[in-house]
């Protein structure tokens, strides 16, 4: 066991702790405050201080995770061994030229985003303005390796340490938007579309939409059967968020009163699969996220627990208060739409840490790795190049032995129209994924 000296204890110290030691390196371990006890300990020990007690091991600390203030933190991005670090030191004595452990909790705990409120167009935190992005390390789970770094060093040191690494996990979610693309919408919906499609000359799609309508062909939205054959045959689960809001805005799914609709709900509640896709509306709106997740529960016949928001937005830390206080025990939020990458510089779940007050919370963050429209949308790659930087992302949280959380849509999956290829590209991911 590994004791560690630290002149204080804290929530952010034990919070960051316990997900590296713990999590990260499967390390046996145990604090104290008492120098006494530290100076008797036999085993492997170590000082995380902001300076040394003793001629032991040493490792300078910041003392950002000794304060419980939000303060006016820009970490300076350094290197160490062409691995980028943050919360760096030229102290010769310390074992390591940086802080790992107040640069994790930087990361994790979004610190920047309580500080930082440059915004796009739908209110979402700029990845342009995050330390990843400056730093040229979003597409690295950097906070896994500077928990590698800190166990080569350990080991280096200790060499009778043993320490555990988890296994990678592929964890794949859909997110129901649309439902359906014709079927099952009101009749002025219906004629709104069609309107739509007339004026912008779209002819293929009022002949679509007849021929759904009529029965004669299948609705391009309508592939569940088809992900559920994808996964079963590998024995995976699907997490399902639905859409379940009033029409409006950004909101525009079937409305939650169609029996169809909740029928296709309670199909998908394989094990409790389902969970609420917060309208884009009740971020301003509070009442209608309690509203949303009772109408939804009701639906299922029991309380949903897991949730992703609608457009991946995210406020922090109002958003997950919210989500906590409603029951949701398990958000997959944590991503950018416009990049793929490590938001949180992690690849594995966490609780989350409300800077606010303070305090852990018992609300788990599942990272999002990459999302379909990411990949067509926002870094506008075909096929082949989405393919290759799915390999890529794959092979980064295999090498961690992360969890590979993907986020994709029930309507790319149809592989049809702009989709055209993309269901290829989904099932050879997941065969990659799986393997």
């Amino acid at each position: 066991m590994l004791l560690i000296f630290s002149p204080l204890l804290s929530p952010r110290l034990e919070y960051i702790f316990r997900l590296m030691l713990n999590d990260m390196l499967g390390l046996s371990w145990a604090i104290t405050v008492n120098r006494e006890e530290y100076r008797a300990y036999p085993g492997p020990k170590l000082v995380y201080a902001p300076a040394p007690v003793d001629e032991g091991l040493f490792m300078e600390a910041s003392g950002m995770l000794f304060e419980s203030q939000l303060l006016p933190l820009s970490p300076e991005v350094g290197a160490m061994q062409g691995v980028p670090v943050i919360f760096t030191t030229d102290n010769p004595g310390s074992i390591l030229p940086f802080d790992p452990f107040a640069a994790a909790f930087y990361m994790i705990s979004r610190y920047e985003e309580y500080q930082n409120h440059h915004t796009d167009h739908f209110g979402r935190f700029l990845v342009t303005e995050s330390i990843a992005w400056k730093g040229k390390f979003l597409n690295r789970p950097i906070v896994h390796e500077w928990a590698g770094i800190l166990a080569s060093r350990l080991l280096q040191h200790f060499p009778q340490l043993t320490m555990k690494s988890g296994s990678f996990k592929f964890l794949p979610t859909i997110d129901i938007d649309h439902a359906y693309a014709y079927r099952n919408r009101p009749l002025i919906r219906i004629l709104g579309g069609i309107g739509r499609s007339l004026a912008h000359g779209r002819f293929g799609e009022i002949i679509e939409r007849g021929n759904v309508l009529a029965g004669r062909s299948a609705d391009p939205y309508d592939n569940y059967a088809y992900i559920r054959e994808v996964h079963d045959s590998l024995g995976q689960r699907v997490l399902y968020f639905i859409l379940f809001a009033d029409y409006g805005g950004n909101d525009n799914n079937i409305p939650v009163t169609n029996e169809a609709f909740r029928g296709l709900i309670r199909y998908l509640d394989r094990d409790r699969s389902v969970g609420i896709h917060p309208s884009f509306s009740s971020n301003s709106h509070p009442s209608r996220l309690e509203s949303e997740y009772s109408g939804l529960s009701q639906v299922l016949g029991h309380e949903v627990t897991l949730s992703r928001q609608h457009f991946l937005k995210l406020s922090l830390p109002i958003t997950y208060q919210r989500l906590a206080r409603l029951g949701i025990t398990d958000d997959f939020s944590m991503g950018y739409a416009s990049h793929i990458g490590f938001r949180a510089g992690v690849a594995l779940p966490f609780p989350f840490f409300d800077l606010s007050k303070n305090e852990i919370t018992s609300l788990i963050i599942h990272p999002v790795t990459l999302m379909d429209v990411t990949l067509k949308d926002y870094l506008r790659l075909n096929t082949e190049k989405g393919l290759e930087k799915i390999a890529e992302t794959i092979a980064s949280v295999k090498s961690v032995n992360g969890e590979f959380v993907t986020l994709w849509h029930n309507e790319s999956l149809g592989g049809q129209g702009r989709w055209e290829g993309w269901r290829q590209v989904y099932e050879t991911m997941v065969r990659m994924a799986s393997s």
